[in-house]
C-alpha cells in the first residue's frame, strides 16, 4: 500500500475510464478517505475560502444566481458517462480563444479555493481525448470533507501530495477536454466539490462561497 494520495489519485482515473465496478470504488475511496482524514487530521482550513480564479469575480460565473449548477443525474462513480452539470463554470474574456486574457495578453492563475493536500492530477490532454475535464487537479480539504475538482487548466504548478494553502497558485486555466477544447465552448474553470458523505461524492454548491471570496 503506497502513500494515501497515490492510491487515490489511481483510484480516480480507473472510475474515470470506467475501469472498475461501482461498488468496489465505492468501498475503495472509503477506505481512502478514512485514511486521508488520520493522516491530515492537523491540516486546516485557516484561511477564508478564495476565488478560483485570478483577477476575476463572481459576474463572471456562468449562469443567473447558480443556476448552472444542476446535479440532477450526477454520479462520480459513472466516469466518463456522469450526467448532469455537478459544478460552476468561471468564464475569462478571451475572444479568439487562445487561452490569454484579452486585457492582459497573459495567461490566468488558477488558485486554491480551500486549503487541502493534492490528491489527483492529470498533466496530459491532447485532442480527441474523451477525457471532459482535460488537464486537471483534485484537492482533498480535510476539515471540510470535501474533494474540489479544477478542470481545462493548460498547465499545473502542483504535485500529487502537495500541501496548498487558499489562494495560491496551482495552474494555468486552458481549454483542454473534450467539451471545452471545441469553438464552441468559451474558456472558462469547471470548478466543482464533492461532499463524501459517508462514500456518496454528493455534490456541492459552491456558488455562495464564490460570492463570499469574490467580495474580499
Amino acid at each position: 500500500f503506497g502513500a494515501v494520495y497515490d492510491n487515490w489519485d489511481l483510484l480516480d482515473k480507473q472510475i474515470r475510464d470506467n475501469k472498475i465496478e461501482k461498488q468496489s470504488a465505492i468501498e475503495q475511496i472509503t477506505f481512502l478517505h478514512r485514511v486521508l482524514k488520520n493522516t491530515y487530521a492537523d491540516l486546516q482550513n485557516k484561511e477564508l475560502f478564495q476565488f478560483p480564479v485570478s483577477g476575476y469575480r463572481a459576474g463572471s460565473i456562468g449562469g443567473k444566481n447558480g443556476n448552472e449548477f444542476k446535479p440532477k443525474g450526477y454520479n462520480f462513480f459513472d466516469g466518463t458517462s456522469h450526467k448532469g452539470h455537478a459544478a460552476v463554470d468561471i468564464f475569462i474574456k478571451d475572444a479568439n480563444q487562445d487561452s490569454l486574457d484579452d486585457n492582459t495578453g497573459k495567461y490566468v492563475d488558477i488558485l486554491t479555493h480551500a486549503s487541502g493536500v493534492v490528491i489527483s492530477i492529470n498533466t496530459e490532454w491532447e485532442y480527441p481525448s474523451e477525457i471532459r475535464g482535460g488537464k486537471y487537479v483534485w484537492i482533498f480539504s480535510p476539515d471540510s470533507d470535501r474533494y474540489c475538482y479544477y478542470a481545462h487548466l493548460s498547465a499545473i504548478d502542483v504535485k500529487i501530495g502537495d500541501i496548498v494553502k487558499a489562494g495560491q497558485k496551482i495552474g494555468l486555466l486552458g481549454r483542454t477536454g473534450k467539451n471545452a477544447y471545441p469553438k464552441r465552448s468559451p474558456t472558462h474553470l469547471h470548478f466543482g466539490c464533492l461532499s463524501f458523505d459517508n462514500g456518496k461524492m454528493t455534490p456541492y454548491n459552491t456558488y455562495r462561497d464564490l460570492l463570499k471570496a469574490s467580495k474580499r
